[in-house]
């Protein structure tokens, strides 16, 4: 590997870190590339005078050596380095803790911004594993210079999640022999995986957004796109269902999709308004016909909800047009004025559209895309968060369902 990589290690207890700097070495990183400081200013200092590729700070750090550790003081330093102007910012950042629950605060912050957080352990050998996926990512971006060679690795099918719990978790609990997470840039981390249908191996790799919303899914799954080259790209979780139309758990097959507050503020000389001007995408024709051959196979749905535990209901899997905006609603009478826009509505939620949007301004060949998400209210008051778990587990086990049985049509070219 290539040794002008550089590495900045925030942490008290260095002893630790021997069998890390032991596998950089192994891996060809000389130990004068690697700096080890004790507390959250030494590491202001470091970062203030030099430019590292990889950061890896304790997320229960000390601000000076002789005081108590304190999360904050990692939750500082990450936001000096990711807002401010001050330090040089780090290639990548990767979090360690040895306590996951204790440390959710502060792991918050660092999945806030797609930096990746490791548990680590004095008997198993996974932290290391990681953090050097991340190394490896590192020197083959110096020897390509900047290209990287994870674009080389296609993947047949791109998962993309909104939020980490409970859309991706559930995702990553499909038996799909999922790895450890990697980067493939400087923001997007991705677990890769497979399964088989029908005998074909499909190779799979699944990530989530850093925030909910068009704009941070679609640049999400524009970089996923880039690099990895999927044959199908493919979003999942949990949305608001319109009322009569669905119930709590139904899967909903997003087509078409548009954004349902695009338009213009228009004024004459008593009143303004606003002019809707929505622009509708489809979903994969191919893959809206096998989603029709799934929605009738009741059995499977009884099984599904048999899996989950006092689930509530059976769901159903629909198939109708899905609205995304930029905001969370919690008002059943805008949900009245988006059903204007197409009588035939099923779904309000915020991503789809920037995911089909990403896919329609991809290069050529393009991936197919859909989307699946399971109602867990209906944006209106009386809204909780008492569903999502199971929504997200019913979209995820369907997205299951339909790539396990069909994945092998789906994905040819």
């Amino acid at each position: 590997m290539g040794e002008q990589v550089k590495i900045l290690i925030v942490d008290d207890d260095i002893r630790r870190y021997a069998k890390l700097t032991d596998a950089f070495e192994n891996a060809g990183i000389e130990r004068s590339s690697v700096k080890i400081v004790p507390c959250a200013n030494d590491a202001r200092d470091a970062l203030s005078l030099e430019n590292y590729d990889l950061l890896i700070v304790d997320l229960l750090l000390s601000l000076w050596p002789e005081h108590d550790p304190d999360l904050q003081h990692s939750i500082d330093l990450l936001f000096e380095i990711t807002e401010g102007d001050s330090l040089k910012k780090p290639a990548h950042i990767i979090g360690i803790t040895g306590d996951l629950e204790f440390s959710s605060d502060a792991i918050k912050s660092f999945e806030s911004y797609t930096w990746q957080v490791v548990e680590y352990s004095e008997s198993e050998d996974s932290w290391v594993n990681q953090i050097l996926l991340c190394v490896e990512y590192l020197v083959s971006k110096q020897k390509e210079s900047g290209k990287g060679d994870v674009s080389q690795s296609v993947v047949d099918i791109a998962i993309i999640c909104a939020l980490r719990s409970p859309e991706y978790d559930q995702v990553i609990a499909l038996n799909w022999n999922w790895g450890p997470p990697k980067p493939i840039d400087e923001v997007t981390f991705i677990q890769e995986g497979h399964f088989f249908s029908n005998s074909k191996k499909i190779k799979v790799c699944a990530s989530y957004t850093s925030r909910m919303g068009m704009v941070s899914t679609a640049l999400k799954a524009a970089s996923i796109i880039n690099f990895m080259r999927p044959k199908v790209v493919a979003m999942c979780g949990i949305c608001a269902g319109v009322r009569g139309k669905t119930d709590m758990g139904d899967v909903l097959f997003a087509d078409p999709v548009w954004d349902f507050q695009s338009g213009k503020r228009v004024k004459d000389s008593d009143n303004a308004s606003f002019s809707i001007a929505p622009h509708q995408l489809q979903a994969n024709n191919s893959i809206r016909s096998h989603v029709e051959q799934l929605r009738d196979d009741r059995g499977a749905f009884t099984e599904l909800a048999s899996k989950y535990q006092r689930a509530p209901r059976i769901p159903n899997l629909i198939i109708g047009p899905v609205a995304s905006g930029s905001a969370v609603l919690a008002d059943g009478e805008v949900v009245e004025d988006i059903k204007k826009q197409h009588r035939e509505l099923i779904g309000v939620e915020m991503e789809v559209y920037g995911l089909f949007a990403a896919v329609d301004n991809s290069s050529t060949p393009k991936p197919k895309v859909f989307a699946l998400k399971s109602v867990c209210d209906f944006a209106d008051p009386d809204k909780s968060d008492n569903n999502q778990m199971f929504a997200a587990y019913t979209s995820a086990q369907t997205l299951g369902l339909l790539l396990e049985r069909f994945g092998d049509r789906l994905t040819r070219d």
